[in-house]
């Protein structure tokens, strides 16, 4: 068990080993065999609940503790297991390490010095992450745990402060670059979104103000981005059959987010001042779950039913009606 991480037990089945044992070692994962799948390979038929929230909310439980600013998490189905990071907010863009859960067990440090930020599924089924520590995307191989760097720099200029992913089915990436954890390095190019087509070009989504949480739709058809600092708002990107994003419109004005998740009805999940706000396809507000330091969220558990909430020094975790995607 890593110093400093407090398990508990709570609706994500957290709690300790019997005294004097060491939690089980996580088994060797198959390789390759979990790139991001459609929704529908994920997602139960419908119809679904009307509301996500239950009647009677109660709060989110705690998981564990005694992190430091925790975020960027994804649930691997084949590991029943939740990656996330957990670093130091600083001008000298702070340590970072990933951390894992599994249900039943303890938060334990599964790779010291990562250097990211938001984590997904790689599409070729390892773990890909927003890489503020190098300024790029990485992909960590689950079984040796080695870093290979997957999106270096753009026309080669390093990117500023890659913060979170989001990946379709079909291989393309959409990832964000704000300023934020880039320290005291200076700007090459502006604060910007991108696209990376599968044969690793890269287009721009956005530029100005700092992008930060992204994610796709169910369909993979629409693409959500946020503006957090500044012109606060989500946009709602159109997203075709190659995966070409155009029709930039506001879905919600006002309020940006950190992190974003979204579940099988396609009912967006973000996270500001202290809360998540779930809003439908259509941008209404459907209700409001009270979770202090919430920074990102991600759907996992048996049945993709808990959503997990990274919130600062913690690592939360809810029972919601309606299942949801794995980041």
């Amino acid at each position: 068990m890593t110093s400093g991480l407090v398990g508990s037990a709570g609706a994500a089945g957290g709690g300790s080993p019997p005294a004097g044992e060491m939690p089980a070692a996580m088994p060797p994962p198959p390789v390759g065999t979990e790139p991001r799948p459609p929704s529908e390979a994920i997602c139960p038929p419908g119809p679904f609940a009307a509301s996500p929230l239950p009647a009677g909310l109660a709060p989110p439980e705690p998981v564990c503790s005694g992190m430091t600013f925790t975020e960027g998490a994804v649930w691997f189905a084949s590991l029943n297991t939740l990656f996330f990071s957990d670093f130091t907010v600083s001008n000298f863009a702070g340590p970072s390490r990933i951390l894992s859960f599994t249900p039943g067990g303890q938060c334990e440090e599964f790779i010291p010095n990562a250097g990211t930020n938001g984590l997904v599924i790689a599409p070729d089924g390892n773990l890909l992450g927003a890489r503020h520590g190098d300024q790029t995307l990485t992909i960590f191989d689950l079984m040796t745990k080695e870093p290979t760097v997957l999106v270096a720099d753009n026309d080669g200029l390093a990117f500023n402060s890659p913060n979170d992913i989001a990946v379709r089915s079909d291989g393309n990436l959409y990832f964000t670059d704000p300023s934020y954890l880039r320290g005291n390095r200076p700007a090459e190019q502006p604060t910007r979104a991108y696209r990376r087509d599968p044969s690793g070009a890269l287009t721009v989504i956005e530029e100005g103000g700092n992008t930060n949480g992204i994610t796709l739709s169910p369909d993979e058809t629409r693409l959500y981005v946020s503006l957090l600092g500044g012109g606060n708002s989500i946009l709602v990107f159109d997203v075709d059959a190659a995966g070409a994003v155009s029709n930039r419109q506001t879905f919600v004005a006002g309020t940006g987010s950190d992190g974003m998740a979204i579940d099988c009805a396609g009912n967006l999940y973000i996270t500001s001042n202290g809360t998540v706000q779930v809003f439908s396809p259509d941008g209404q507000q459907l209700g409001v779950i009270p979770a202090p330091g919430a920074a990102n969220v991600a759907f996992g558990g048996a049945e993709r039913r808990t959503l997990f909430i990274t919130a600062t020094t913690q690592l939360l975790a809810i029972e919601l009606a309606i299942p949801g995607l794995p980041y």
